[in-house]
């Protein structure tokens, strides 16, 4: 068979041109007239991509209903909305991708991490193909896009960009509001604040008002006791939380009874400032977090939280996938229920 190299010389290119017209790389700069030179002497040579060599031996393996001897492993993509310094920064993505890994490697698959290039474009560090993709969080319409250069077999965890088309996987947001508030009601808190992004990124990454936030809202408002003064808007970290729960404290409002912090990762610079104000927890103030972090588990008080079960939603991911491959499923959406771990930070009636 003709090599990448016999190719290279014959359209008058490098090799490394070939490869990349060959893997179909987006960031790849070249004029069209190039690309179907190469595209053109390889079809004559009768050279087979490592792709079409990997889908001839995923055909063969279907056919026969089992896989081939010797064939290669299954191999799943994994996509993550954040950079490496935002995982860091919010470590429920990190922790999600982790237990994905680990599952995939108890049967057997192995991971692979796509990265976005200079463009902006995902992209992998191989030419071997992918057998699906799980995408964690939210993406554009155009990283979509990306994710379909490379399989048809794509899951979202934690976001749902179209319901008619992918299967998903998110928490189940309303219940978990609902357990919240309902602590706090159940114990004699009256006015409750919502700490955390109003608007977030949507299933698209288009700013929409954040399901927390929604279900915090209507809830209230379903009592009649929604007080927009107590909705203390700051980004989804500790740093923008203590600047603007400090704001809060310091225009003289009265403190709330309570916060519903959005996240665990806003719950560092929240108790901070509680902490200058000398504001004790859960004496003065009640606490609840969302996503049950090492965050919120080792803070000091360790901190009531909603448990939003990493390992049952990456089940669920995989689950889909097995089935996409099987030709066995219709697009759906799994909703995980959430559970309210209590640790004290929110005192008995």
């Amino acid at each position: 068979m003709a090599t990448q190299k016999e190719i290279a010389r014959i359209a008058g290119v490098s090799p490394a041109t070939v490869s990349r017209v060959l893997n179909q790389d987006p960031s790849l700069s070249v004029t069209e007239e190039t690309r179907q030179r190469v595209l053109h002497t390889a079809k004559e040579l009768g050279y087979q991509t490592v792709q079409e060599r990997y889908q001839a031996i995923r055909a063969a393996e279907e056919h026969g209903g089992q896989r081939a001897p010797g064939a290669a492993e299954r191999r799943i993509g994994i996509a993550q909305m954040f950079e490496k310094q935002q995982l860091l920064e919010d470590i429920y993505y990190l922790m999600l991708k982790n237990v994905l890994d680990e599952i995939c490697f108890e049967k057997k698959w192995t991971t692979v991490m796509l990265f976005r290039n200079d463009q902006g474009h995902f992209v992998k560090n191989d030419d071997l193909p992918l057998d699906g993709i799980v995408a964690i969080g939210r993406f554009t319409q155009g990283e979509i896009d990306d994710f379909h250069r490379y399989t048809e077999n794509i899951v979202f965890l934690d976001s749902s960009p179209d319901e008619e088309k992918y299967c998903s996987i998110v928490p189940n947001y309303q219940l978990a509001v609902r357990q919240v508030l309902d602590c706090f009601w159940r114990n004699g808190y009256q006015r409750i604040a919502y700490l955390g992004s109003v608007y977030t990124f949507g299933a698209t990454k288009q700013l929409s008002v954040d399901p927390r936030f929604y279900y915090y809202k209507n809830s209230l408002l379903a009592r009649e006791c929604y007080d927009a003064d107590l909705v203390i808007d700051c980004e989804m970290n500790s740093a923008s939380s203590y600047a603007a729960m400090k704001a809060y404290l310091e225009s003289g409002g009265e403190p709330p009874d309570a916060i519903f912090a959005a996240s665990d990762v806003v719950a560092p610079g929240l108790l901070k400032v509680l902490r200058e104000y000398e504001i004790r927890i859960p004496e003065e103030i009640g606490v609840i977090t969302f996503n049950n972090t090492s965050l919120s588990q080792l803070a000091e008080p360790p901190l009531t939280s909603v448990e939003v079960f990493l390992r049952e939603n990456a089940d669920a991911a995989v689950i889909c996938m097995e089935l996409l491959w099987q030709k066995k499923i219709h697009p759906k959406q799994i909703i995980i229920s959430c559970k309210l771990e209590e640790r004290g930070s929110v005192r008995r009636k």
